[in-house]
């Protein structure tokens, strides 16, 4: 059945990726709909675990919708190597940042260890992704770190998310050191970088900016929030797709991606600000090391990049449950929003229900700037409000 998908994306690349974006925005805003009716858990029950715990299970089942499209349409093939990410402890993952969709197709890896980590992933990126249409009020509503590259702005936000996510659950936090894609000008700009400060030129990676990694490490720790650093190699064994305009506008993403996954103890990391600047760029240096082996194996097809790792844990595929999750998810959703638009034509409750999730939209960025504002703020007044009534008590 896959040839036929093959087939279809050679024809018909433009025409799939307009169907993947128009899909993924319908259903990530009755997904906006679902998120909105649950908030007076928040807002008047103060149900504040309660509603993470909920949210946290019903987004990630509709992320199962851009990972059918990655799986069985465009045809992503995934290779994961290394140790297992536990869901259970919280963390850090910093991973090199090759392209723009390096995040996205992470999902997937996640989904094919644990499907349950997807619960527990979140993100730092830039903001600019939290007023994408549909996804990002999924994002705002995930409580990911939206970064504006402005320290006086974006470390209170890391804080203010560290101190959210320690009082609701273990989660597992990704980074992106490099603050961006690699690319002719980035890789241009970290040259420079390197030969200003008398470091080695690195191929295949940006160096990293230490100071986001480091406040995030300090915050976490102060907390006693952080048992792991995740350091993630991902790799392009064939194809490198650059952006989300190819996969939406031209239909075509990576059909192989490799990840390798090493495991370090928070206890293993540099005790000074100075150490772990140190760290990370040792960390890079390495993983620019791998990279240059991986890229140096002639057969494109045999590329692997735990190839001096032998006996590490290998992830070379899906589970035939795994892949039936996915199938079932996404015909779910489409069952269901479906359902919902065609009722939205003729039925007044349904055409209200629209109308609800406008005036939410608009109330909630009125006020508080987006639903993750509103999430963290209203969550720090309980907090407060708790520790007042307990000292009274």
């Amino acid at each position: 059945m896959l040839w036929i998908f093959r087939v279809l994306r050679r024809l018909f690349g433009p025409v799939i990726g307009i169907t993947f974006g128009l899909t993924v925005c319908i259903t990530s805003l009755f997904g906006n709909y679902i998120v909105a009716l649950f908030l007076p858990m928040v807002t008047m029950a103060n149900c504040h675990r309660e509603w993470r715990q909920l949210m946290d299970r019903a987004i990630s089942f509709w992320m199962i919708i851009p990972m059918f499209f990655l799986k069985f349409v465009y045809g992503v093939k995934l290779r994961i190597s290394g140790d297992t990410i536990d869901k259970d402890a919280p963390a850090i993952i910093i991973m090199n940042h090759r392209t723009r969709l390096d995040w996205l197709y992470f999902k997937l890896a996640l989904w094919r260890m644990n499907p349950w980590l997807m619960t527990t992933y979140r993100i730092a990126l830039k903001e600019l992704l939290k007023h994408a249409p549909g996804i990002g009020f999924g994002m705002q509503a995930s409580t990911y770190v939206f970064l504006r590259r402005d320290v006086k702005i974006d470390f209170p936000r890391m804080t203010r998310a560290v101190a959210y996510y320690a009082d609701m659950r273990p989660y597992q936090i990704l980074m992106f050191p490099e603050g961006t894609d690699k690319t002719a000008y980035t890789t241009r700009r970290s040259n420079e970088y390197a030969k200003k400060n008398g470091l080695p030129e690195l191929n295949h990676v940006l160096y990293p900016r230490v100071s986001g990694f480091i406040h995030m490490v300090n915050e976490m720790k102060k907390r006693n929030y952080l048992t792991y650093i995740y350091d993630v190699t991902i790799g392009y064994p064939k194809d490198i797709v650059q952006s989300e305009v190819d996969l939406v506008l031209r239909g075509v993403c990576s059909t192989h991606v490799h990840y390798h996954i090493r495991k370090i103890p928070v206890t293993e990391l540099p005790d000074t600000d100075e150490g772990l600047t140190d760290w990370l760029h040792q960390t890079w240096r390495d993983k620019d090391e791998r990279l240059t082996a991986f890229y140096a194996q002639r057969n494109r097809n045999r590329r692997k990049l735990d190839a001096g790792d032998p006996g590490r844990n290998v992830w070379a595929q899906d589970s035939w449950l795994h892949s039936g999750a996915i199938a079932f998810g996404f015909c779910f959703w489409i069952t269901v929003v479906t359902t919902w638009l065609w009722h939205m034509t003729f039925l007044t409750l349904a055409q209200s229900s629209l109308c609800f999730l406008i005036l939410n939209y608009v109330y909630i960025y009125g006020r508080y700037g987006g639903v993750d504002s509103l999430l963290i703020g209203r969550w720090e007044v309980w907090r407060k409000q708790t520790s007042a009534s307990c000292l009274a008590v």
